[in-house]
C-alpha cells in the first residue's frame, strides 16, 4: 500500500477491501490521518467532496456529506483529542456509488467518550446555547450514526449518508 504523507503529518492511503467501481482509478476506500489541528478540517472536507463529485454524486449530497465531515472530523478533534495537533484523527472512508460511510477515531487523550456516547443526539440543544449542536446535526444528516470506544481508548464514530434516489449513478 502507498501511503502519501502530507504536510503537517497528515497522510492518505488506500484501504483494502471490496472492489467498487471508481472512475479514474480511484480507491473504492481510503484512510486520512489527520493532526489533531483544526486547521485539517476543511481540507479532508474538500478531498471528501472532490471524490464524490468525480463519483457523479448531485451537489446537495456533496454539501450533506461534506458537512457530515467536517463536524465528525472536528468533533474529534475539539473534544477527543488535546487539540495541540500532536496526535492523529483516523478517517476511513468508504465510496459506494449511492453512500458513503465514514469511520472517525480519535486519540482518546480529551473529552471522556462516554459522555459522546450517552448523549441523546436525537434532543436539539437550546437555541440560546453557543455549542452543543454537533451531535444532533450528525443525526439529522446520516442515514446511520454509531458511537463506540474504539480500539485505542477514543470515540468511534460512524455515519454513513445515502445518496438521494438517482444521484451518485
Amino acid at each position: 500500500m502507498v501511503t502519501r504523507r502530507l504536510s503537517g503529518g497528515a497522510a492518505v492511503a488506500p484501504v483494502v477491501g471490496p472492489e467498487v467501481p471508481m472512475p479514474h482509478g480511484l480507491p473504492a476506500a481510503f484512510e486520512m490521518l489527520v493532526p489533531t489541528d483544526l486547521a485539517y478540517v476543511r481540507p479532508a472536507r474538500k478531498m471528501l467532496e472532490a471524490l464524490l463529485v468525480a463519483q457523479g454524486w448531485g451537489e446537495d449530497d456533496v454539501d450533506d456529506v461534506g458537512l457530515l465531515a467536517t463536524e465528525v472530523v472536528q468533533n474529534a478533534i475539539e473534544h477527543g483529542s488535546r487539540g495541540d495537533g500532536s496526535e492523529l484523527v483516523r478517517i476511513v472512508c468508504h465510496v459506494e456509488a449511492e453512500a458513503v460511510t465514514l469511520e472517525v477515531s480519535d486519540p482518546g487523550s480529551g473529552k471522556d467518550p462516554e459522555i459522546a456516547i450517552a448523549r441523546d443526539p436525537t434532543e436539539p440543544p437550546p437555541l440560546d446555547a453557543a455549542r452543543g449542536r454537533g451531535l444532533f446535526l450528525i443525526n439529522r444528516l446520516a442515514t446511520r450514526f454509531d458511537r463506540e470506544i474504539g480500539v485505542e481508548g477514543g470515540l468511534r464514530i460512524v455515519v454513513r449518508r445515502e445518496a438521494e434516489e438517482g444521484e451518485g449513478e
